[in-house]
């Protein structure tokens, strides 16, 4: 028998996304933003959904209606960067949804305040307290989280390294400014004592592939583990950045590697890109 909050989060997930989806779709059309466009905010729906049944096997379960808030917190976090590059794009992100609630006026029958809290303060690190004891979970905490896992991996490689080359940031320094944010953001993670320990020990392994990724990136432009990092960023932006080749080509591209370390990588790219641990039909 199908777990009843399996079939909650799946009701949710059936009434909004079609409709989620291809909103934040439309925001980024025309906009060359792969490393943050609909499918970004789909992974962390994917990533939202797996952290969710993880805390309801620890019996904490949230509400039909603040599911479906999630979805939209979700769906509507980074659309603000169609808007702005900067950091601080999340009040943009609030104003895209609201008119789209203005859009869509029976979309949402009850109050979404909470939601565009979270979507507008998303990125402000600092306002998770940071402590030992902290096992309070809320909407803003678990859409950052999400987020936040989303810059692991292969897949947050690539996102950091788009971003920031859009933001101005020389390659020179890029692993320097990667590696410090890296840090923030995993610190933050752990000081959450309400993350289930199996999401937390999945994403630090991939947190640490990343770690590692950027800690190579500091290494003189003659060192071959530079160059083939260095490779990687190059070809992603002149392939999948420009248009000629969607992520899914240049993740199978690179799996296909004569190199150990391009297929590899390649091969987990591949896998954050279709890693869904709770399908709903």
């Amino acid at each position: 028998m199908t777990d009843p909050y399996i079939i909650k989060i799946c009701d949710a997930e059936n009434k909004y996304l079609p409709l989620l989806f291809d909103y934040c779709r439309s925001l980024f059309n025309g906009n060359r933003l792969p490393s943050h466009n609909h499918l970004h905010h789909y992974r962390v729906w994917q990533y939202a959904k797996d952290l969710l049944l993880g805390l309801s096997y620890e019996g904490r379960q949230l509400s039909t209606i603040e599911i479906s808030l999630l979805m939209l917190a979700v769906f509507f976090h980074d659309t603000g960067l169609t808007k702005t590059l900067d950091e601080d794009h999340g009040l943009e992100s609030r104003k895209i949804c609201e008119k789209f609630l203005i859009d869509n006026p029976g979309a949402f029958s009850f109050k979404v305040d909470e939601a565009l809290k979270a979507i507008e303060r998303h990125d402000k690190k600092q306002m998770y307290v940071k402590n030992s004891g902290d096992r309070e979970m809320d909407l803003l905490k678990i859409l950052s989280v999400c987020d936040d896992t989303d810059a692991f991996g292969s897949i947050g490689i690539l996102r950091y390294a788009e971003i920031y080359i859009l933001r101005g940031i020389s390659i020179n320094i890029l692993g320097t400014r990667v590696l410090k944010n890296m840090n923030y953001r995993i610190g933050l993670l752990i000081s959450q004592k309400w993350i289930p320990g199996p999401y937390l020990k999945k994403h630090s392994d991939r947190f640490r592939y990343a770690y590692d990724f950027y800690e190579k990136m500091k290494l003189p432009d003659s060192d071959p583990c530079f160059k083939n990092c260095r490779n990687i960023l190059d070809s992603y932006m002149s392939e999948v950045y420009s248009g000629k080749s969607g992520i899914m080509q240049f993740a199978s591209k690179l799996a296909k590697s004569e190199y150990a370390d391009t297929a590899k990588f390649g091969t987990l790219l591949l896998t954050d890109l279709q890693d869904n641990s709770l399908t709903c039909r």
